[in-house]
């Protein structure tokens, strides 16, 4: 038998005698994660829990690993668990070896969170659509007691994946690093930006038909080859609050329309950042926000730049929006509600 799976026979039977697995208030979570530099996302979810009370203490693996090879960093891991004897463990997305999450499940309370949609290798599920996340994000799902995902239409598939315990939950903002900032700065200016990378032939025939039409900067992806200038490829959060504030309408396009409440991030954020947004329609995007009061949405392209010349020539009418937007999801949806709405799920 290898010497981690002893180890953790012996740490999971500590952990039981002490009730750790027992519903209670949690005051101790292992938080697995990368650090994102660029969208600082882990963060701003440990700055949350922190919030919350709880004494976070967070690995990242692949740093280690990097730094002390894999059996060193594997053994400090299982040390790290045995003494700290976390109450939850919160894993972004794939941030820890998959032979290490089976054997702490059923170990002391397992969350996943996923702020993506799950595709598949063969293209059935989702057709056109691919993420970095199939069929192994599923068997992790499994071994999960809670799976946080920032998707509604996705569960029953999930279920039926045999994922207990999936639970739609919504991305947020920073309530610190997502605030408007102003700038005089002809850099950030224009009539119409987007931020985000090229991900499908509908997202460049929408820009290209924006672009056409309207001044139009483009942010964050590799869009030379698509004939587009990006200013720059790696956006940070006081460089996105620039973005929202120098241009007049934010624009959003998500690479599905068809997965009920899918939506990028960058809607919180750009809400969070003061940006008046217009965006494409999901289903359920009603069940949120209120069009017209909070962002603008569209349902075509013809609709799309049809509203962007309606509110190009409206000033007061869009700053009334994004004012709106702003106090919506800075009293509504930072990162410190949805840490709150996640340990009220877990209990």
């Amino acid at each position: 038998m290898r010497w981690w799976k002893v180890t953790f026979e012996f740490i999971g039977n500590c952990l039981e005698r002490k009730g750790a697995i027992m519903t209670e208030r949690i005051k101790r979570m292992l938080f697995f994660a990368k650090s994102r530099k660029r969208t600082k996302t882990p963060a701003f979810f440990v700055k949350a829990f922190r919030n919350q009370g709880i004494e976070v203490k967070t690995i990242n693996y692949r740093k280690l690993e990097r730094l002390w090879g894999k059996w060193f960093t594997r053994k400090y891991i299982l040390s790290t668990f045995s003494r700290f004897q976390p109450q939850l463990v919160f894993i972004n997305t794939r941030d820890i070896p998959l032979e290490i999450l089976t054997q702490i499940s059923g170990k002391t309370k397992v969350a996943i969170y996923l702020p993506d949609l799950i595709t598949l290798s063969d293209n059935t599920y989702l057709p056109g659509v691919n993420t970095p996340y199939k069929e192994e994000m599923i068997e992790r799902g499994r071994l999960a007691d809670f799976f946080f995902i920032t998707n509604q239409g996705q569960i029953p598939f999930l279920k039926e994946q045999g994922i207990r315990n999936p639970i739609f939950i919504t991305q947020g903002c920073d309530k610190e690093e997502h605030r408007i900032i102003t700038t005089n700065n002809p850099k950030w200016k224009s009539e119409v930006a987007f931020i985000g990378s090229v991900k499908d032939e509908a997202r460049t025939k929408l820009l290209r038909e924006v672009d056409r039409r309207f001044d139009l900067k483009v942010w964050g992806g590799d869009w030379g080859r698509y004939g587009f200038r990006c200013l720059k490829k790696d956006i940070y959060p006081h460089e996105f609050a620039k973005i929202c504030f120098g241009a007049k309408i934010m624009l959003g396009i998500d690479i599905t329309d068809e997965v009920e409440l899918y939506f990028s991030n960058r809607t919180w954020i750009t809400l969070g950042c003061g940006g008046f947004l217009l965006t494409r329609y999901v289903p359920g995007l009603e069940r949120i926000f209120v069009n017209r009061k909070h962002l603008v949405w569209y349902r075509s392209i013809e609709e799309c730049l049809r509203l962007i010349s309606e509110y190009l020539k409206k000033d007061e009418e869009r700053k009334k929006i994004s004012e709106e937007g702003y106090r919506f999801v800075h009293e509504n949806h930072t990162y410190d509600h949805v840490a709150k709405r996640i340990l009220e799920a877990i209990g």
